[in-house]
Parts: C-alpha cells; sequence; structure tokens
C-alpha cells in the first residue's frame, strides 16, 4: 500500500493535544475551515534558485534525480560561517538504525557542534518508538526547538499554529535567497510546509528518491542464468518469481507479497486520483479484485517467504541482504541502505525492475511521497526564527559541497577512508553519523555509490525510463481533518483484510463489502473534503 513507512501518528497525538490544550488539536482554526485551501495556495511559496556550481555526471530534470558516479576531487566550501547563535539547540527527531553514541563518545557529534557554533542536543526515539516520544512530548508541552513532524500526524494544522513559528516572512517567496541551500528545495516541495495559509515548516524533500518498485539482487539471478530480467506481463512476472524459488533450500523469490506492484501493472490509482474536480480512491478501483486475486496466487505459489506476514521490516531487509529471497518492494533510498547493510561481500549488486501491464505494454508506477517529514521551530525557542533556519540551511547543501561531504560522511580517516576521491564509511562512521540530522533538512537525494558508479549509472537509467509514466498522489498539497483523523485506522482495516485474502483466508470478494465500511466510516467524508479543497484552490 502507498501508505508512509511513518503513517502511525494516531489517537496517541490527538489525546495529547487534549490533555494540553483541552481541545482537539484543529480546534484553533475550525471555524475557519471554508477557504483554507484557497488560502494556502494564495501563499507564495519560496523562489526555487538551483544551486548551479556542482556539475552532475547524469544530469536529471525536475523530477528525475541527478547521478554522480565519483565525489568531486574539491568538494567546495559552500557557507563561510557557522550558522549557530552560540547556544545550545534542542532537536527532536526518530532515527532509522540503531541509537548512535552519545555526543561524549561520538567525535562526529562534537565536530558537527563545533561546526555549527552551538551545541545541538538531540532527543531521538527508533522509529518504532518515535510516535509514543512525540506524543509524550506534546502532552507535557515540552517542546523542543527543532521539532521534526511527520507528514501523517493528526491535525498538523492546529498543531503548528498553536505550538510552531509562522515562517512565511522569512521564507516566502524571495526571502528564501538568504538561505541559499533552503532555495534549492524545488518549489512543489514546500506545498507540504503551508497550513492555515502560512508556512509553518522547511521540507525534508524525497519524491523521486522515495519512489518505489521491484528491487533485485542482480548477483543472485545471474547465478541462475538471469541477466536483465524484464518481464513483459504479470504471468512473466510470475513465473520469474517460480524460477527464483525453492522452499526446501528456505530461498523463496519474494520478501513480501507484491501486491503494490501487481496494483501499477493494473493502473490502480496512487492513494487518490482527480478527474474532472472528482476524487477516487485506490481502493475503490475496479482492477483491485484482480490485483487481489493475483497476490493470492503468488502466496499460493509458495514464492513468498511465508514469514512475511509475521516479521517486521527489519527481517526482510536481513532477508533481501542475506540471500534468502531475491526481490524486495523498496526506493531508491532502500537501494543504497542495501549496499550499505552488506553482508554478502563484493559480489553484492542491487538492480531494479520496470513495471509491465498486467497483459502487457506498460505499467503505471506511483511516485514517491514529496516529503520525509515537516521540520518545525517552537513558538516558545529563545533562538530567533534567523538562526534556526541558518541551522536548516547548512543541514540542506547539496552533494559536491565539502559540508555535504561531512554531513553524510563524517571525518576522514575515523568515519570514512578515500577511495579515489570517493568517502567510503567504516563501520565507526555508520554509526557515529547516524544521529538524524538529515530530518532537520537535506537536499534532494543525489544518486551516487561510493566507489561503485554502475548504482547510479542503473538508478539513472530506471528514473529516465519511468518518469514519464509516474502517477501523482492528487491528495498532496490539500487537506481533509476526516483523513488526517481517520486515515491511519482505516488504512489499517483495509490493510488486514487484504493480507487476509492473500493468505486464502477470506475470499477475495470480502473487498466489495470492505470498500462500502471504508466510504460510510470515513471514506466519503475524506474524498468531499478533497474535492472542496481542490475546488477551493481552483478557485483561488
Amino acid at each position: 500500500m502507498p501508505v508512509s513507512r511513518r503513517r502511525f501518528l494516531g489517537g496517541g497525538l490527538a489525546a495529547a493535544a487534549v490533555a494540553v490544550t483541552g481541545t482537539p488539536l484543529l480546534a484553533g482554526c475550525a471555524s475557519d475551515k471554508k477557504g483554507t485551501a484557497a488560502a494556502n495556495l494564495a501563499v507564495k511559496l519560496p523562489t526555487y534558485t538551483r544551486y548551479g556550481e556542482i556539475k552532475p555526471d547524469l544530469p536529471g530534470t525536475d523530477v528525475v534525480l541527478d547521478g554522480f558516479l565519483k565525489y568531486p576531487a574539491n568538494p567546495i566550501k559552500a557557507i563561510s560561517e557557522a550558522p549557530g547563535d552560540g547556544k545550545p539547540i534542542t532537536f527532536l527527531t526518530n532515527i532509522p538504525g540503531a541509537i548512535p553514541p552519545s555526543v561524549d563518545k561520538n567525535q562526529f557529534w562534537q565536530k558537527l557542534n563545533e561546526r555549527l557554533g552551538s551545541e545541538l542536543q538531540i532527543s531521538m526515539a527508533s522509529n518504532d518508538e518515535y510516535k509514543d516520544k512525540f506524543a509524550t512530548r506534546i502532552a507535557g508541552g515540552d517542546l523542543p526547538d527543532i521539532i521534526n513532524i511527520p507528514v501523517d500526524t493528526v491535525q498538523i494544522p492546529g498543531l503548528v499554529k498553536a505550538k510552531c513559528m509562522d515562517l512565511t516572512e522569512q521564507l516566502s517567496g524571495d526571502a528564501v535567497s538568504k538561505y541559499p541551500f533552503l532555495a534549492n528545495i524545488p518549489t512543489e516541495y514546500w506545498k507540504g510546509c503551508v497550513f492555515n495559509g502560512a508556512i509553518y515548516g522547511v521540507p525534508v524533500p524525497r519524491g523521486m528518491s522515495r519512489t518505489s518498485l521491484p528491487l533485485y539482487r542482480a548477483d543472485l539471478l545471474a547465478a541462475k542464468g538471469i541477466k536483465d530480467p524484464a518481464p513483459k506481463t504479470f504471468q512473466e512476472f510470475f513465473d520469474l518469481a517460480k524460477e527464483l524459488t525453492a522452499a526446501k533450500q528456505n530461498k523463496w523469490a519474494w520478501t513480501r507479497v507484491p501486491l503494490s506492484t501487481i496494483r501499477q501493472m493494473l493502473s490502480i490509482p496512487n492513494v487518490w486520483k482527480e478527474d474532472g474536480g472528482k476524487f477516487t480512491s485506490m481502493y475503490e478501483h475496479e482492477a483491485q479484485l484482480d490485483a487481489l486475486e493475483a497476490g493470492r496466487k503468488m502466496v499460493a505459489a509458495g514464492v513468498v517467504n511465508p514469514d512475511a506476514f509475521n516479521d517486521k521490516a527489519s527481517a526482510r531487509k536481513q532477508w533481501f541482504n542475506g540471500g534468502i529471497a531475491a526481490f524486495d518492494y523498496d526506493s531508491f533510498v532502500a537501494w543504497n541502505q542495501y549496499y550499505s547493510d552488506n553482508t554478502a561481500g563484493p559480489a553484492f549488486s542491487v538492480n531494479m525492475l520496470d513495471v509491465p501491464g498486467f497483459d502487457g505494454g506498460a505499467g503505471a508506477p506511483w511516485m514517491g511521497a514529496a516529503l520525509n517529514n515537516v521540520t518545525s521551530f517552537s513558538k516558545n525557542s529563545k533562538h530567533s526564527a534567523d538562526t534556526l533556519l541558518k541551522i536548516a540551511n547548512w543541514m540542506a547543501a547539496p552533494f559536491g559541497t565539502e559540508e555535504y561531504l561531512f554531513r553524510k560522511y563524517g571525518i576522514a580517516g575515523r568515519h570514512y577512508t578515500l577511495q579515489g576521491t570517493d568517502p567510503v564509511p567504516t563501520k565507526v562512521g555508520v554509526v557515529e553519523t547516524g544521529i538524524g540530522v538529515q530530518y532537520i533538512s537535506d537536499s534532494a537525494l543525489a544518486l551516487y555509490w561510493a566507489g561503485k558508479p554502475d548504482v547510479p549509472q542503473n538508478q539513472h537509467t530506471i528514473q529516465t525510463k519511468v518518469a514519464p509514466r509516474l502517477t501523482y498522489d492528487a491528495s498532496y498539497g490539500l487537506y481533509s481533518d476526516t483523513q488526517s483523523k481517520k486515515q491511519t485506522q482505516l488504512s489499517k482495516t483495509m490493510l488486514d483484510l487484504e493480507n487476509q485474502i492473500v493468505q486464502g483466508k477470506k475470499p477475495v470478494s470480502d473487498w466489495t463489502a470492505a470498500v462500502q465500511t471504508w466510504r460510510s466510516s470515513g471514506g466519503d467524508t475524506m474524498r468531499t473534503e478533497l474535492e472542496q479543497a481542490h475546488t477551493e484552490a481552483a478557485g483561488k
């Protein structure tokens, strides 16, 4: 399902907000719902000014990411002054990997503080624990200076209006030019930072880097004599999976049921589709029954690891890296992460499939979610908005700069070694640099892997191929109060049924009744609110 892996801040955060304010998060702007979409669209977004000092080896487009075959030999020192104000700055964030060593035992963190000119005090939690930590901090009124707000947080407009700085004056239009690396973030990403007719945060952009397609272990396929697989139909896709499965040897084709890929084969919408002002949910698409039946067939044929329904995503990644499964549905970010986590040795190789049409032709891949999170600043911070924006600007310095090299790789000799001009992370480097600063702000992902130019070449090739066919979530940049409150639970209900169906525990026909329940439980209200927001925006 095209649901963010951070779509988890549900009732806990809403309850926490009631505890703090005595009212739901959105109560402060509930009386002004009418016209909100038009007010948001009336905001002049930050003027996009591309930073042109770094020339990619593989030029991108407004969709395809820039690619680099090696790190520039002489990285540009792009920022001359430390952005901090000399006082400690607090930050709350999730950490996708292992919790790193504390600052007193972490040379990267210590050097970062020195470079920033302020001590960065980070309160961190794992992805699984972040929702509880975030809700607790909101409920206690104990907000840090810089807040990582997941895009699926319940009722963001009320939260940011009550608790966060309005940054419109500093960022709108050409004002953003004071922060050149925030200005280097394309305009599209800023739409997700506008609430209540104002800019309330800085985007952490993802988009194409989060677009997911079937990743495969090219080395495992090559060992079976399969090079550059390109199935042209679902049946060929299914046959390939059967060829790569040897259950008696604990080898399966897939880490999980590739339902998202099958849905893309059938041109099912990416969350919401808009046509003539009318919105349709992916759940309602007529091809859903075909997709579920195809997924059920794959499970019944034994091509999916049978533990797929019981284990967490971390286990899935271990199966792929360990060669227990040859295929995984994941993103360009994950593609790089697999190389980082590689335990299979130098032969390890990953590539990605295009999506064919179910019965031939071309499929319709889904564009990845635009944002990882929105970074907002507490109204109660003792730091100026300018200082906090300078910190964010420093964090957004792009690939090819000296700041990026340090931020991503750390200190030469300790955190990475040079292979030619490429920084190759050490084990210490992987552990110590993982402190979550990419969630303060970030530049767009560069297609690159140290010492392996074939990785960005393969990534750039597949991005260029699928870019013209990408389908987008029509609800991006629009706000539905009902979707904010109910989407998490309703999505879980549909996902639970989906899992029951593909395992053969419930019939495919149960989906039709579930869609009617989804509609009456909030789906139709979401649709109405999104259509109203779309109409208001169109008539601004």
